[in-house]
């Protein structure tokens, strides 16, 4: 478990894959370069949800990535441990569904 408290340091990291493992499953990876040394995180993307309504009246959910559509080599936020480089998580990647 990532302590996030620990993780004081923002940079910039670059997709390197995402992984639809099932419909309640994707993988996103990130590398991220600290002091020439190449490190690598792997977190369940995050969804939010958005009503779907017809006129007034709900008819279904939508759910779309907190952090937004990304793709391979794409930029995103990570924040890691200064102590420890390889404790990092991506910013923004909290909501209610994993998927």
């Amino acid at each position: 478990m990532i302590n996030k408290k620990k993780c004081t340091i923002k940079i910039t990291g670059i997709v390197n894959d995402i992984h639809v493992k099932s419909n309640d499953v994707t993988l996103i990876t990130v590398s991220y370069l600290v002091d020439g040394e190449e490190y690598e995180i792997k977190e369940k993307l995050k969804y939010k949800g958005e009503t779907i309504k017809l006129g007034f009246i709900p008819i279904g959910q939508r759910r779309f990535p907190v952090i937004g559509t990304k793709r391979v080599m794409d930029e995103v936020d990570i924040c890691y441990n200064p102590e420890n480089p390889a404790e990092a998580y991506i910013v923004g990647n909290d909501g209610f569904w994993t998927s």
